[in-house]
């Protein structure tokens, strides 16, 4: 009973320092970054700007508004890699068919001298 309660104990010694470290590494990161001032703790800023486009901030990297044209762009190039990779599995199976069929036949001729 000792023995449990002492290593419950450890075990909540070292939980607790656990928690503690994480929390002084934070600061320090935090301190190393520069990121002193109390408006960088937020992850996420969003303010509207004066032309109604809302100003995005995620960890002080600013995102733009990314026009419909491109990622319709990126979207086709996606569906042609997409092409790609089917015509690309279609010519495996063709070539594993062909391959398979060239055992059979040579099993079938072995079968046929021996």
């Amino acid at each position: 009973m000792k023995m449990i309660v002492m290593m419950l104990t450890m075990i909540v010694l070292f939980l607790t320092g656990i928690l503690i470290g994480i929390d002084q590494a934070n600061g320090g990161i935090t301190k190393t970054r520069g990121y002193v001032s109390q408006d960088m703790d937020k992850a996420i800023e969003s303010n509207l700007s004066t032309d109604g486009k809302y100003e995005i901030k995620v960890m002080g990297n600013d995102f733009q508004q990314i026009n419909l044209n491109e990622k319709e762009e990126k979207y086709q190039a996606v569906q042609s890699s997409h092409f790609t990779q089917q015509l690309a599995g279609n010519l495996e199976y063709v070539v594993k068919w062909f391959y398979n069929q060239i055992i059979h036949s040579a099993y079938q001729l072995a079968q046929a001298f021996f």
